[in-house]
């Protein structure tokens, strides 16, 4: 479970996780404010194993709601 504040910035795209836990920070996100909010911005963080239904959303939600960087190529 995630707490208030983290489960904000999950709803909101600017944290996702990979479905090996580790954990993912857009870089749209203010990184002091993350901070304070005590995510641990620019270290590597796994939260652990997640089951398959997990997976499928978070890849779900890394798709169509995780404010990723637009890169052109």
């Amino acid at each position: 479970m995630l707490t208030p504040s983290i489960d904000h910035l999950f709803d909101r795209g600017f944290i996702s996780f990979e479905n090996s836990g580790t954990l993912l920070v857009s870089p749209v996100a203010y990184g002091d404010a993350l901070r304070k909010m005590g995510v641990p911005v620019g270290e590597v963080r796994n939260v652990g194993h997640f089951t398959n239904g997990q997976k499928a959303y978070l890849e779900f939600h890394r798709e169509n709601v995780f404010l990723a960087a637009n890169i052109r190529r």
